[in-house]
């Protein structure tokens, strides 16, 4: 599905590449995000007032259990259970190792309150403690999501994602795609563009504005948001047709959109947009197709897919294009780089066979690691905030889906069941 050169610039309703490279010889290594060492928490049955039981242990205890027992670093304890209101050195002799304890509470307008505090089954101290109060309006779910995110905060020093949210394209009829927003549970399902034409690429500012490629005037088109929360506008171009046009990207700072730009004759360049100006400049201008730009954090490096050595690899280079330099130096078809939060490591797709894997860079080793493997393609790798993990698209299950995986790449879960989705962009909120 996502095939490089055909799909991006010779297929104009393609639009941006989710393609890949693999390499032939690679020796697969599995890579660990985190300690495989877990902390056990047990959790006591939540202590409400104003809400019904059954909708507590749906809507909250089972979805912080499965909050944690994704995060990687925290194993819920689901076995020899002490009673509720039993002393922390029961729970320490079952295995847990911190003890939660939450109060839920709902007020006659409807208003939640939520209490928690942990403490260290040892120690017998307190580790944790937080109130956190919503309106009405903010479903119960989304109170365990935040409690996931800050415990783990505590526990590791920087927040969980439970509470993020994933943005992509998804396919709707035929000759029509949207842009959708989804939560890092597959639930919270949100059509952000109804534009009834295909609108691709998404990409998000830190800011929370968003920017995209449409074709609802005919032409693609970049479109965004100048605040947030503001009306989509165009962008790009401002004056004649710009031509092809892709993979609008952010950067860092949100003051400027790295895109594609590409011409009647199959060749394509990196561009940098002012935003506020409207002033577009030209980074690459070599025959052949430089396309999937991604910035690193600090907003200076901005890693892409060219073919000017043969087939696609990933490249660097400053963001003013100069110290052009090639990363991948091992296999014939590597593309969609994805640099991580941290800037230490980058995440792309490598062809073999006729399919399609995850790998990952580390830039401080000069080496990269498999993190997929198997006879399903998986394509368009974009971090969790955290780093912790990745989403990407496959077809293992048939049309293309979310999934996500972790850095060794064993724990490969679907997000949603939705079909013919593409371009994932992973982010804190909005």
């Amino acid at each position: 599905m996502p095939r490089f050169f055909i799909r991006t610039f010779l297929l104009a309703l393609a639009a941006s590449w989710l393609v890949p490279g693999l390499r032939a010889q690679q020796t697969e290594v599995v890579l660990s995000a985190t300690s495989s060492a877990k902390l056990v928490l047990g959790m006591t049955s939540p202590k409400i007032s104003g809400l019904d039981a059954a909708t507590v242990a749906s809507d909250f205890t089972a979805v912080l259990r499965k909050d944690l027992d994704e995060t990687g670093v925290i194993a819920v304890l689901a076995e020899r259970l002490p009673a509720d209101g039993a002393p922390a050195k029961a729970w320490k002799e079952a295995g847990a190792q911190w003890l939660l304890n939450a109060k839920l509470t709902k007020a006659a307008n409807g208003d939640l309150q939520m209490e928690a505090s942990a403490v260290d089954t040892s120690a017998e101290k307190g580790v944790f403690t937080r109130t956190y109060n919503a309106n009405k309006i903010v479903p119960l779910r989304y109170l365990a999501h935040y409690l996931a995110d800050d415990l783990v905060g505590r526990l590791t020093g920087e927040k969980g994602v439970a509470s993020s949210r994933i943005l992509f394209v998804r396919q709707v009829s035929p000759g029509v795609k949207e842009i959708f927003q989804v939560d890092r549970d597959g639930a919270g399902l949100v059509q952000l563009t109804r534009h009834g034409s295909l609108t691709l690429a998404p990409s998000l500012a830190s800011d929370g504005r968003l920017a995209y490629i449409t074709y609802k005037g005919g032409a693609p088109e970049i479109w965004g948001q100048r605040r947030k929360d503001g009306p989509h506008e165009k962008f790009y171009p401002t004056t004649a047709a710009g031509g092809m046009l892709s993979s609008p990207v952010w950067s860092p700072d949100g003051k400027r959109l790295a895109f594609v730009q590409g011409d009647r004759r199959g060749n394509s360049d990196i561009m940098v947009l002012d935003v506020a100006s409207g002033r577009a400049r030209r980074l690459t201008d070599g025959t052949g197709i430089n396309t999937e730009p991604s910035w690193n954090p600090n907003g200076n490096q901005i890693a892409f897919t060219s073919d000017r050595e043969g087939g696609p690899q990933v490249f660097l280079m400053q963001d003013d294009g100069s110290n052009l330099r090639r990363l991948t130096a091992e296999g014939l078809y590597n593309a969609s780089p994805a640099w991580s939060p941290n800037g230490a490591m980058i995440a792309y797709v490598s062809r073999f066979e006729g399919k399609f894997d995850l790998f990952v860079y580390k830039l401080g080793e000069g080496k990269a690691y498999q993190i997929t493997t198997g006879v399903s393609t998986s394509e368009s790798p974009a971090w969790s905030p955290d780093e912790r993990l990745l989403v990407f698209t496959s077809n293992r299950f048939g049309p293309l889906q979310l999934f996500t995986t972790d850095l060794s790449g064993r724990q490969i879960r679907r997000l949603t069941e939705l079909p013919g989705c593409q371009s994932p962009r992973w982010i804190r909120g909005r």
